[in-house]
């Protein structure tokens, strides 16, 4: 006997709330074949596939549920299947996530306004009924709207919805997770403290509140103290578990000038993480190699696209280096100039490459896709990347992205944008390198496995100062260096000579960073909303007991 529709939706929430998927997309598909035109079996379906991270397929089956409902909603309110204007805006809601998690900005935007425009439509229809019967905003709704926000780097709109959906449901650790990574990004570092404490208090195991907690300084002074995180990390199994509890001790004890045992924990957990990755040095070398025999040849750098451009936008200025070489302080001085602002760290430039070299292999960056590159059009591939920030973008003059990694693209940015200006970090080996291993970045993005090893991270460290320099030489008028301790010791000259670099006028402005109220997408939010200062100059020296093999490393010729 056919069951009918409705038990088996129920059937279907039921076993997709239990992570159930394959029975979930069984009860999903018996719907439909019973009727074509119901949206939420669209809809549950796309979740099931932006769960398993095929979000180009969620996006599809979104827009399906979507189109269904807009068209029973322009439709008689007598069909006995019309989806309500709450299902609309979980579609809509879902959609402007599943468009920022594929990094198209301006979709998400467009889904996420839609939503909010909904959201405010309904409620105004509540207070005018005075009746909220039929018409309830859930929380995971809110929630997934203020992810599609902050996705794309509009925190400050995220916010207030993070804390809309813990008024729906004050007990989701979750929810107090994302309000409290937002938080820290608009600089509410005491709402972010209480946000990560709440996940805890939640969910005592949730690894990655601990190393927000310890981001803020803050892990000693709440209930959970080093002890307490000692006793979870030896029971964690799960290797991105560990690492995340594993920083968060290692910072806890550098607090207490224990620098043996932070250095302990920081290096038990980065090989756990290590032992469970196929992460080999040599991948990286070869992308390294590649760069250097493909820009050494004359015939790429001077035919094809590159030279039919007689104009280019020049908004752009890459900010790049390794990772914490200073980045953020360089972004910190620009972006108080009142004709540049600031979209954070920004993924557009590289994944539109990888997209138009239509190489499929796994890394964003490597032999094969540099080799495939040198045929793209990279008027295109600049004008791609320019309309992708128009999110953030477009009300100055000038704007900044700040991606560390953007070194590696170099010469592939001046080519699309052949009037960008790149600043390049140059920060003292040592600091660079135990600052990169100190640093827990994201642990499923393979560009930063290097940091999972000393010795790794001082071979990457190699290549990265000999490609530094290799594009300084290729592009002198372009690309320019910058010393992190000469910029510290002496901010007022060098932050002269980078606003010159940049075309600008100079002004005195851009020497106070701590003013600045812009978003920091990085792990200096809170150094740098403070003075310039030196503080953090020969910081390597607390751990140089293990660093004799990255001596020998980086003294090789």
């Amino acid at each position: 006997m056919t069951q009918s529709i409705s038990h088996l939706h129920k059937q279907a929430l039921q076993a997709l709330n239990n992570k159930q998927y394959q029975q979930a997309h069984g009860l999903l598909i018996a719907i439909l074949q019973q009727d074509k035109y119901f949206a939420d079996a669209y809809f549950l379906l796309g979740v099931i596939a932006s769960e398993h991270g095929n979000n180009e397929k969620g996006i599809q089956l979104f827009e399906q549920a979507l189109k269904i409902a807009e068209h029973f909603e322009s439709q008689s309110q007598n069909l006995k299947e019309s989806p309500t204007t709450i299902n609309k805006i979980e579609y809509l809601a879902h959609l402007a996530k599943a468009y920022s998690l594929i990094i198209e900005p301006i979709k998400a935007k467009h889904y996420a306004d839609l939503t909010t425009q909904e959201i405010d439509k309904t409620n105004s229809e509540i207070c005018n009924q005075n009746n909220n019967k039929h018409h309830k905003i859930s929380s995971l709704t809110l929630d997934t709207l203020g992810v599609a926000y902050s996705k794309i780097g509009l925190h400050n709109q995220a916010v207030p919805l993070f804390e809309q959906a813990i008024e729906f449901d004050e007990n989701n650790p979750n929810y107090y997770f994302n309000l409290g990574t937002s938080q820290v990004f608009i600089g509410d570092f005491e709402g972010a403290q209480h946000s990560h404490e709440k996940v805890i208090q939640l969910a005592p195991s949730f690894t990655k509140s601990y190393t927000a907690l310890s981001a803020l300084g803050k892990v000693s002074s709440s209930a959970y103290n080093l002890a307490s995180m000692e006793m979870l990390f030896e029971k964690l199994i799960k290797a991105d578990e560990k690492l995340h509890i594993g920083h968060a001790i290692a910072r806890e004890y550098e607090a207490l000038n224990d620098y043996d045992n932070a250095f302990k924990y920081l290096s038990v957990a980065k090989q756990a993480k290590l032992d469970s990755i196929n992460y080999n040095f040599a991948d990286d070398k070869a992308m390294f190699e590649s760069l250097f025999d493909s820009f050494a040849k004359t015939d790429f750098l001077e035919t094809g696209h590159f030279q039919e451009q007689k104009t280019s936008n020049s908004e752009a200025i890459f900010i790049v280096g390794m990772p914490r070489s200073g980045t953020t302080l360089v972004e910190r001085i620009l972006s108080q100039h009142s004709d540049v602002t600031t979209a954070g760290e920004l993924e557009y430039f590289s994944l539109l490459m990888k997209k138009m070299s239509q190489t499929t292999t796994q890394r964003i960056l490597d032999k094969e896709t540099i080799e495939a590159a040198q045929q793209i059009n990279f008027e295109e591939l600049g004008k791609a990347y320019i309309d992708k920030t128009r999110v953030l973008t477009g009300g100055t003059a000038k704007f900044i992205d700040k991606m560390p990694l953007n070194i590696l693209y170099a010469g592939f940015i001046l080519k699309a944008l052949p009037k960008a200006k790149i600043i390049c970090l140059d920060r003292s080996p040592l600091d660079t390198i135990m600052s990169n291993f100190r640093q827990l970045f994201s642990a499923n993005s393979y560009n930063y496995n290097y940091a999972y090893s000393l010795e790794t991270t001082a071979q990457y460290y190699r290549y990265f100062k000999k490609l530094a320099d290799f594009w300084l030489e290729k592009h002198p008028d372009n690309f320019y260096q910058i010393n992190y301790q000469e910029l510290v010791n002496e901010p007022e000259l060098h932050a002269k000579k980078l606003v010159e670099f940049c075309e600008l006028d100079w002004q005195q402005a851009c020497l106070h960073i701590n003013s600045n109220a812009a978003p920091v997408a990085t792990a200096s939010a809170i150094q740098v909303r403070q003075p310039i200062n030196n503080k953090s100059i020969d910081n390597w020296k607390k751990y140089d007991k293990y660093l004799s093999e990255v001596k020998s490393i980086i003294n090789r010729s």
